[in-house]
Formats: C-alpha cells, sequence, structure tokens
C-alpha cells in the first residue's frame, strides 16, 4: 500500500522519474558543432550528453549561458554545471576534432514532450524543436519513406525530383504537395504547380535495395536512386554560339533544414557587369517552408553563388534559363565549422538546362585548389623567376586533371570549353597575385632579399597561353579578378614614364603672376626665414615657365605644408581668386578635353604595344574589354559631351564584339545624359522602406551615408579621416553622418568597441543581415566601403562622393553655417 501511494504521488508530482532518449531527432540548428547524442531526465536534473566537432587545435568554450526552453510554455531551464569541459575557458580540439562532455541543467516537468537548446551568446549553438518522445523504429507515414531527392541511374547524375515536408520539386519547377496516400506497395502524391496552379499525380513504388520506381501521370516509370551516381553519359552539346545574349534569368530552390528561426531570411547573389565593373547584388527572398527564388539581369553565361551568411553555394546560368538548386543546411554548417574556404558544401543538387555545368564547374574547382597561405609563403620566400618554375608542375598537374575530366565530358564541346578556361585563369591569377604583395612584405622585412628582386619583363611570358582573345573567359567565377590583374599590370607602367621619376629628374612649372605665400603675406600671415625665401624665389619667376627638379619641389612642399594644414581658408580664397584670374588665360573646355583625350590615346597605344609583344594575336577581346572598363574613369574627366562622344566613338572603331560597342554607348550616356538631373527618386519597395525606415529621424538634412564594417579595413580609414569633421559638424542644422552596418559583418563585440572609440554619439545604425542585403540591392554595391549622398528631399544624389572628398563638398555648402 506504501509502495502504490509511493509512485501516485511521484505521478501527480509531475517530475520524470527517468528517461533516456538517444540522438534525439530536431527540426532546426544554427550550427552543427554541437551535436546531442543523449539526454538523460531525472528528478534531480537534465544532462545532455554533447559530441563536439570543431576544426582541431581550434578552441571551442562553454560560458555556462546555454539554457533549455519548452517549446509549448516558452519556460527557460537554467544551466546548472558541466562534465568533462571547464566552463570560460579556451579549450583546444584534440587531432581527432572531436569532445564529448556533458551540460547538466535544471529538470523537466514530465509533460514537457519538445525543448528547444539555445545560447544567446553563440550564433552557431541554437537547436530548435528536439523531440522527448522515445524514436519510433520505423517511421511508418508515407512521406517518410519517399522524402528527399531522387537522380536518374542512367549514367548522366540527373535530378528528377525533390519530395520534402511541404513541397515537391520536379520539371525544374516547384509544387505544393497536397494530398499523399499509400496504395498497396505504391504511395500516390498529388501536386499543385506553384505558379500554374495545374495538379499532377506522381506515384511511388519502394524497392528493396532502396531505389525507388517513379511515375508522373502519362510517362514511364524509371527507376530512381538517393544516391548521385558518378557521370558516365554526357549529352552532346554544341560550343557557345551567341555568347552575348541580354535576357532575364530565374534562380530558385530549396535549402533543407531551413526554419525562420535560424535568423535570416534572405541569400544574396553578388552579380557585376564585368564590362564596365557596375554591381548589383540580387537579393534571394526565403519563404518559411525553406523555399527561395529570385529574378536577375544577365548579359551573358555566368558562374555565381548563392551566399547564405559567409557560404557560397556555386551555380552556372545562361540568359533566359530557369536554373533549381537543393541546398543542404547540414552541408553548410559543417562546411562552417571547419573554418576552410575549401571545405566542399556536399549534396548541392541542380535542375535545368545548365544543371549538368553546374555540377561540371563546382566540382572542378575543388580539384585544382591553391590556398592562399602556400601564396603567401611563397611571396616571401622564392623570386618571380623561382615561383614560376615552383607552379609548373602544378600548372601541369591542373592541366592532367582538366584533360581527365574533359574525357568525360567531350560530348559537350561547351563543357569541355570551360574546363579549359577555368584552368587556364587559375594559373594566371596565380601568376599574377603573386606580384601584388611583395612590395608590401618588402616592407615589413627589409632584410629579405628575395622580395628585393624584381620581376623582368620575360616573367609575362605566361600571357601568351592565356584565352585573351576567348570572350567566354567572362562565364568563369574568377574573370573579373583575371581581367583587373591584367588591365593594371606593373609592365604597363612603361606606358606612363611620368610615373617612374628620379629626383633629380625636372619638370616644367609655371609660376603664378601673384604666389601663394605672397597672398598670405599680405593677409597677416607670418612667414618663417624659410618660406620667406621661397617666396622671393616665386617672385622673381612670377608668370613664367622653368625646368625645376623635383627634389626641390618636395624639399620647398615639406617646408611650407603647416601653412596650408594652418590656413585652410585663406588657401581656398586663394584658390577662388587665382582661379578667376586665370579663366581668360586658361584653355577652352574642349581645348582641355581634347589635350586629356589626346594624352589618353598616347598612353594606349603604348600599352597596344606591350601587348602585342606579348601576346600573337593583335588587340585580343580581354584587352578590348579592358578599354570598356576604363571608360567610367575616362569619361568622368571629360566635362565636354561632344568631346566625350567623339572619344567614345573613336575607341569602338577597335571592338570585334557589336556588344562591347553598345555597352561603351551606355556608359556614356551614363556619364552625360541628356537629363542633366542630379538626383533621383528611390524606387518603391522592400529595401526602400528599409532605407527610409533608417533616415526618417533625420528629415530636411542633407545626409552622407557610410556602408561600412568592423571587418573592413578602407571602411575604418574612412571613418578616421573624417573624425575632424564630424566633430566639426555635429549637430548641424542642416546636415547629418549616418553610419550603417551588419549584424553579420560586424560582430556585436567588435561593434559596440569600436563605435564606442570611433563614432561616440554619432547616427550609427546596426542591422540584420537581411536588411543590409536589400540596401546593397538598392544602392547596387557589392563592396564596400559605399557612400550615398541623400538630398534634403530624400532624393538619391548623383554626386560621387566618399570620406577622402567630403570636406570639400562641404566647405562649398555648409562652410559658415556649422554650429
Amino acid at each position: 500500500m506504501k509502495t502504490t501511494l509511493f509512485c501516485i504521488l511521484l505521478l501527480l508530482s509531475g517530475i520524470v522519474s527517468a528517461q533516456t532518449i538517444d540522438h534525439p531527432s530536431f527540426k532546426a540548428r544554427s550550427g552543427s558543432i554541437s551535436n546531442i547524442t543523449r539526454i538523460e531526465r531525472t528528478a534531480e536534473n537534465t544532462r545532455v550528453y554533447i559530441h563536439a566537432i570543431f576544426r582541431p587545435h581550434w578552441w571551442i568554450m562553454e560560458d555556462g549561458d546555454t539554457y533549455l526552453e519548452d517549446a509549448a510554455t516558452g519556460k527557460k531551464y537554467l544551466f546548472k554545471s558541466a562534465e568533462g569541459i571547464e566552463l570560460k575557458k579556451e579549450v583546444y580540439m584534440p587531432d581527432s576534432g572531436t569532445m564529448d562532455y556533458v551540460l547538466v541543467f535544471e529538470p523537466l516537468p514530465s509533460e514537457t514532450q519538445t525543448i528547444h537548446f539555445l545560447n544567446p551568446t553563440d550564433p552557431e549553438g541554437n537547436i530548435y524543436d528536439i523531440s522527448l518522445a522515445p524514436q519510433k523504429k520505423k517511421d511508418s507515414f508515407p512521406l517518410a519513406t519517399i522524402k528527399g531527392n531522387w537522380f536518374k541511374t542512367d549514367g548522366s547524375g540527373s535530378w528528377e525530383y525533390g519530395v520534402y515536408d511541404s513541397i515537391s520539386i520536379l520539371n525544374n519547377r516547384i509544387y505544393t504537395n497536397e494530398n499523399i496516400r499509400k496504395k498497396g506497395k505504391r504511395i500516390e502524391m498529388t501536386l499543385k504547380d506553384r505558379e500554374s496552379q495545374e495538379e499532377m499525380t506522381l506515384s511511388f513504388t519502394p524497392q528493396k535495395d532502396g531505389t525507388c520506381k517513379i511515375q508522373q501521370k502519362g510517362a514511364e516509370e524509371l527507376v530512381y536512386s538517393k544516391e548521385r551516381t558518378p557521370i558516365t553519359q554526357v549529352a552532346a552539346e554544341p560550343d557557345f554560339k551567341q555568347f552575348f545574349r541580354q535576357d532575364s534569368t530565374y534562380l530558385q530552390g530549396y535549402i533543407n533544414g531551413y526554419d525562420p528561426r535560424l535568423g535570416f531570411d534572405t541569400g544574396l547573389i553578388y552579380l557585376s557587369n564585368e564590362l564596365t565593373r557596375e554591381d548589383y547584388p540580387t537579393v534571394i527572398q526565403i519563404a518559411p517552408n525553406g523555399s527561395f527564388s529570385c529574378r536577375f539581369i544577365i548579359n551573358h553565361p555566368i558562374e555565381s553563388s548563392v551566399v547564405l551568411g559567409h557560404n557560397w553555394i556555386p551555380f552556372y546560368i545562361e540568359p533566359g534559363q530557369t536554373l533549381t538548386m537543393y541546398i543542404d543546411w547540414e552541408a553548410v554548417m559543417a562546411r562552417s565549422r571547419a573554418r576552410d574556404h575549401y571545405f566542399p558544401i556536399r549534396n548541392t543538387a541542380y535542375m535545368g538546362p545548365s544543371a549538368s555545368l553546374s555540377y561540371l564547374l563546382k566540382d572542378f574547382d575543388n580539384l585544382i585548389t591553391y590556398r592562399y597561405e602556400d601564396l603567401s609563403k611563397s611571396q616571401k620566400t622564392l623570386t618571380p623567376d623561382q615561383y614560376k618554375e615552383h607552379m609548373k608542375p602544378i600548372i601541369a598537374q591542373w592541366k592532367q586533371v582538366a584533360d581527365s575530366v574533359s574525357q568525360i565530358y567531350q560530348p559537350s564541346l561547351k563543357a569541355v570549353h570551360l574546363i579549359k578556361n577555368k584552368v587556364d585563369l587559375q594559373a594566371g591569377s596565380m601568376l599574377f597575385d603573386f606580384l601584388m604583395s611583395r612590395d608590401y612584405y618588402a616592407k615589413q622585412d627589409s632584410t629579405n632579399q628575395v622580395l628585393k628582386v624584381k620581376e623582368d619583363d620575360s616573367y609575362y611570358s605566361f600571357l601568351k597561353d592565356m584565352p585573351l582573345n576567348d570572350i567566354a573567359v567572362l562565364a568563369n567565377t574568377n574573370a573579373s579578378t583575371f581581367i583587373n590583374r591584367f588591365e593594371y599590370m606593373d609592365l604597363f607602367r612603361k606606358a606612363y614614364p611620368g610615373l617612374s621619376f628620379s629626383l633629380s629628374d625636372s619638370i616644367d612649372c609655371t609660376y603664378p603672376e601673384k604666389s601663394l605665400l605672397t597672398f598670405l603675406k599680405e593677409k597677416g600671415v607670418k612667414l618663417n626665414d624659410e618660406q620667406e625665401k621661397i617666396r622671393l624665389k616665386q617672385e622673381k619667376l612670377a608668370g613664367t615657365s622653368a625646368k625645376i627638379i623635383i627634389k626641390e619641389v618636395i624639399d620647398e612642399n615639406k617646408k611650407i605644408a603647416s601653412l596650408y594644414e594652418k590656413e585652410q581658408k585663406l588657401v581656398q580664397e586663394y584658390e577662388t581668386l587665382y582661379s578667376k584670374e586665370t579663366k581668360t588665360k586658361e584653355k577652352s573646355q574642349q581645348d582641355k578635353d581634347r589635350s586629356a583625350i589626346n594624352m589618353n590615346r598616347k598612353y594606349n597605344f603604348k600599352k597596344d604595344s606591350i601587348i602585342a609583344q606579348l601576346y600573337p594575336i593583335p588587340n585580343p577581346l580581354l584587352w578590348q574589354i579592358a578599354k570598356v572598363r576604363s571608360l567610367n574613369f575616362d569619361l568622368g574627366n571629360i566635362k565636354d559631351s561632344q568631346i566625350a562622344h567623339e572619344y567614345v566613338d573613336s575607341i569602338k572603331q577597335i571592338f570585334t564584339e557589336p556588344f562591347l560597342a553598345a555597352e561603351a554607348e551606355r556608359v556614356l550616356e551614363k556619364t552625360h545624359p541628356k537629363d542633366r538631373a542630379r538626383s533621383y527618386q528611390l524606387p518603391e519597395g522592400k529595401a526602400t522602406e528599409v532605407f527610409r525606415n533608417i533616415i526618417k529621424n533625420h528629415s530636411g538634412k542633407v545626409l552622407f551615408v557610410d556602408f561600412w564594417a568592423t571587418t573592413c579595413g578602407p571602411c575604418r580609414a574612412g571613418i578616421e579621416a573624417t573624425a575632424d569633421l564630424r566633430k566639426k559638424y555635429k549637430d548641424h542644422p542642416e546636415f547629418q553622418f549616418i553610419y550603417i552596418t551588419s549584424q553579420k559583418d560586424s560582430p556585436e563585440k567588435d561593434y559596440q568597441k569600436y563605435v564606442e572609440k570611433n563614432l561616440k554619439g554619432e547616427a550609427c545604425y546596426y542591422v540584420s543581415e537581411a536588411e543590409f542585403n536589400y540596401l546593397r540591392q538598392l544602392f547596387q554595391f557589392n563592396g564596400i566601403p559605399h557612400y550615398e549622398l541623400v538630398e534634403k528631399d530624400g532624393s538619391i544624389s548623383k554626386e560621387r562622393l566618399s570620406s577622402y572628398n567630403i570636406r570639400k563638398y562641404l566647405d562649398n555648402h555648409f562652410e559658415g553655417k556649422a554650429e
């Protein structure tokens, strides 16, 4: 009787006497470093067994902030202790990269069936909807039997079907699951097309070997596997016929394991026009069920990536196509915990006309890697010639791999073409990149004799093997990097003799009728003896031209530099007066612009000659592209519209691709528009709503908006360069500095520390990753820092300002009005 009473009281207490759940299932998690292998429930506590997986010799830390939350009630059950790991200490992972320990929490009541494992200080430490119910040996629900991806077994590796909780993918379209039922050994599903709302029926017959026979109504029943087998059959495909073809594309797909509680509902594609350097990042909308989609316009086939957080999942698409992707969130997290840029994101699947090329280019990248740390070591230990020798066997190995893969893909001439270009651009980029940081390293280590050895012209002989005349290079993900290195290679310095000079060289100098020093003296500024000596010399030469030694110019500027800093207002007054006095003596704007373009032609002719010595084909396509890419800058320096049109007309004569000429005309219209509007209104939409919500408290002011990040060195340098300006214009009635960064790019602790030190009291906005994605799309920038000027009426100025030229703008518009 006493025993029975005790049991009843125990049950009524609502506390579980003892329960063990091995490998509990869960719905979603933000990271996969901490893996729960067992949960033990007793009347005293809840023990959570952790199997940690992380990069060997990197550290993890348990700080005691983690807690359990009842999914039904929201009640928290706090951390009590840890076993097998010391709290608040950096614990380094062993060689195995794994570690086991136990976290102990308060006891859970018996009615709790689902919990969340939450860590408010660790973005990778949350696990949602952990089931405490005993695991069934076999889930008999029909969907569980057929859920997942199904691939053809004919050697093509084609992904044909994807079946998930609420949606299915087939025919390169996304369908909503309407009904599922079991008929004997067959499982039938009724689906509805998400776009057209048309219904269709699928039947599945699971096989004992794990495969499945699948049939669409009215079509042949075929056998499919959940494992994508190696490619043995490739469809025949011609090479590129019309490479340039501007059209919209549609990217859609599904993220398996996604949940809105993971903290993001958008992804991003960092798109660019490689011909003009224009960015147009595009936001990917992610629905609560894990499906995603976006539409964007491209000019030619591209290899790009879906970006989720810091993870890049590649794809290949052509104008006018629809591509469907499957992304495994567990695989994304495995890459994230590896902390390795080269770690592959597995299980990605593609469906659509270019699916096979997406697989090919993604997998091939992993076969021709060259790590940054290897490059950095080579830059410090090898001369340029030694590095070329070092790279020969590596490049030869890449080409052997390319030959082997090409044998498999031989029926597809386009695939073989892309494979060859990928190897060539990888090799060329590495040879260019080797030269980039050597000067920086040489300044850091002046005793390193290797870094004092400069490359000679023969180093660039590798360019003769590069596909400089192949427009299909633009499809490659490394195209922009390679072209950038090519168009700005050090060898082109020969075309600008003025950039390489000796301090003993002389330059032509025209002295003004009244020198700055004389002007300052007349205004009552006291000059020291050295400055007075320079002033007297300039007075003697007033209004004449003479040759002057460069070293003398530098020495004189050092002696008067303090005056420029101290007497900025008088210096600006002098410049204004002097420009008025000499206006009638200056050349007309047309003459100055003609002189500028003639100088450009002169430099281009010299660079053309350098290219002719390096490459067997004259005027290769990538060199033509380089000239289109420079137009934004060149035309920005030409004020006269007629001269700008003449310059573009002359450049167009060298283009062998009509699309390049069309892009040159578009750049011209952008820099010299018929509509001379100084600003534009933002389009209505989600992105504009995000931005207006940020600036709404600063209406009626001109706003200088700085998009930045703590992880961006140039961003920080720009902010620090304007410290005095921000102090001067603080609380200005007509002007305001605005600073916007994201939680992704500026970790919270670093953000708070930096703002406290450098931006205290400023208008700073710390937005979510999704909001920052929308702002990237709105203002079309991939990289940061990025700056925008908002007019008082809320329109966006077309004037291009930065943290380094904002001072002149402020002096011109608000001088004398600062409080």
